[in-house]
């Protein structure tokens, strides 16, 4: 009877954990940041812990203009306001890189037992010229729009990216959709599922990892050169179109091995779960 307590008293904590804390108060504002002649600016990291952050082009005034809504949930309005006087938003410049980091105050609480205050802050972040980006988060979503070099680390949140040179994301929870991306990919997550398209004839490397979910990565046939399939309790589709119509299956299996001609390296592994190529 007791090997069995330890197991239930950890699900029991999990489920506890998940529970959002009864907020009686809502605290809400709005953080403003405008960064002129951002043109010497390369790249753009933001560090956060929740919330949603948008990347978008907005060539328009020159302009880097940085927009956050902060949400602050707790039991009163006074705890809400002690909260939010000593949250941070700092937005620093180091030579050609942009740091926006979002500092809160710490917890003592036992595994978020007993913090009965929960704080999001979303941002909108208009770019004037295509920079790299970089995303540390734990929770919330990551759209990335016409930029260069993109990275993105985040646990629980969904990937979008599009127009971009290259990404990088580390995930444990996530569904992943790029679209249009020109140069690379590199992708290593735990749970979710991808959905990758690109056209173009410079692609020169895809490398995915998945634990558990699904892949499909569709992109021109003369792309393909060294490519390597693997999934370890799924399956591996390679498809091709047919008559520019309907996807005709290939080659079929566990492992798929192909070297053509094209100068893209792919490497698709999958533990649980399967994997399809869609060659256009």
């Amino acid at each position: 009877m007791k090997t069995n307590r330890v197991p239930i008293f950890f699900i029991i904590l999990s489920f506890l954990v998940m529970l959002p804390p009864a907020a009686a108060s809502v605290l809400t504002d709005s953080f403003h940041k405008s960064i002129s002649k951002a043109e010497s600016i390369e790249k753009v990291t933001l560090d956060n812990v929740n919330g949603d952050c948008h990347f978008f082009l907005a060539p328009e005034n020159g302009n880097l203009d940085i927009d956050a809504k902060v949400t602050i949930k707790g039991p009163s309005d006074e705890e809400c306001e002690s909260y939010y006087q000593k949250v941070k938003i700092d937005v620093t410049r180091e030579n050609h890189v942009l740091k926006i980091v979002v500092t809160r105050p710490r917890s003592v609480s036992f595994f978020g037992l007993g913090n009965s205050i929960r704080m999001s802050v979303d941002f909108e972040i208009s770019i004037p010229v295509p920079m790299d980006v970089s995303v540390d988060l734990v929770n919330g979503d990551v759209n990335v729009e016409a930029m260069k070099r993109c990275s993105v680390d985040v646990v629980n949140g969904d990937v979008h990216m599009k127009g971009i040179a290259g990404a990088s994301v580390e995930a444990v929870n996530s569904c992943i959709d790029i679209r249009d991306v020109k140069e690379w990919v590199v992708i290593d997550a735990v749970n979710g599922n991808l959905n990758l398209v690109s056209a173009s004839p410079d692609l020169e490397k895809i490398k995915v990892e998945f634990v558990n979910g699904s892949m499909t990565v569709q992109i021109p046939t003369a792309s393909v050169g060294r490519l390597n399939m693997d999934s370890a309790t799924g399956t591996a589709d390679l498809k091709e179109r047919k008559d520019g119509k309907t996807w005709e299956t290939r080659m079929h299996g566990k492992r798929i091995h192909v070297s053509d001609k094209g100068k893209a390296k792919i490497s698709l592994e999958n533990v649980n779960g399967k994997i399809t190529l869609l060659c256009d």
